[in-house]
């Protein structure tokens, strides 16, 4: 994305229905452009006036159920078990409050994690505000552009072994939090003028409650090891897997 400094003209009349709410509320008051789209949803960036300027937001809309990539998520919410009886069965039964429920239940579950990850100090974004179908959270970039991911930012890393231990801090300070990404990859990990912001956690699990959760975590590490083992950063995924979980399971993270 080049140069978001332009609102988009259309203004309120070409966003996405989804955020429009936050117009009405005062949370934004302008709207720029699509930032990224991927299997569960879609990014925008916001802003709002501020000072004779703009602050510029993400907000995350929801994909429609038959938009996703994936739809039935009933399994999940049994191994997490968040939902009561009822819950569960109409959601096993498709109906329309099963479904009602099972959409509530996923999408908040993204803003909990967030709120939750920033409060226990992890590098995530801050979520600002949170509405049907989608939130707003702090956009990482400048009036320039977005920050880059990781896989894109090769020459803005001076120091490779410490930010893959940026990020591996991360994924332990996940899991003393009750939370595996299970999605993790250079593609949702940012940097940004030394920064590292670790996103997207609609896939998140509990590993009290979700019995896969260590095969998730061991692939989210073994994916990190793997990117930077290109830049020489050497590293052993079981090892420090075996490690984490552990001390995970003795209460010593």
């Amino acid at each position: 994305m080049n140069n978001i400094e332009g609102s988009y003209p259309g203004g309120v009349r070409a966003c996405p229905a989804a955020l429009r709410q936050y117009f009405d509320d005062g949370t934004i008051d302008g709207y720029e452009c699509v930032l990224s789209e991927g299997k569960e949803a879609v990014v925008h960036v916001v802003s709002k006036r501020e000072g004779g300027g703009k602050r510029y937001y993400a907000a995350k809309v929801y994909k429609k159920r038959e938009e996703r990539g994936f739809k039935n998520r009933a399994d999940y919410f049994v191994e997490q078990n968040v939902l009561q009886r009822r819950a569960l069965l109409a959601i096993r039964k498709k109906s329309r409050f099963g479904r009602a429920v099972e959409e509530a239940a996923w999408q908040n579950r993204e803003i909990a994690c967030l709120k939750a990850l920033l409060a226990a100090g992890a590098d995530v974004p801050m979520v600002v505000k949170g509405g049907e179908d989608s939130f707003i959270m702090e956009y990482i970039g400048d009036g320039d552009g977005r920050a880059p991911q990781l896989i894109e930012a090769k020459r803005e890393i001076a120091d490779p072994g410490g930010v893959f231990a940026r990020v591996m801090r991360n994924v332990e300070l996940f899991l003393r939090c009750n939370i595996v990404h299970g999605d993790l990859s250079p593609y949702n990990v940012l940097y940004y003028k030394g920064r590292v912001v670790v996103i997207d956690f609609p896939q998140a699990s509990d590993p009290v409650r979700n019995r896969n959760a260590p095969e998730l975590l061991l692939r989210d590490i073994r994916n990190i090891c793997a990117f930077f083992a290109r830049w020489g950063v050497p590293a052993d995924p079981e090892a420090l897997f075996d490690d984490m979980w552990r001390r995970y399971e003795v209460n010593e993270l």
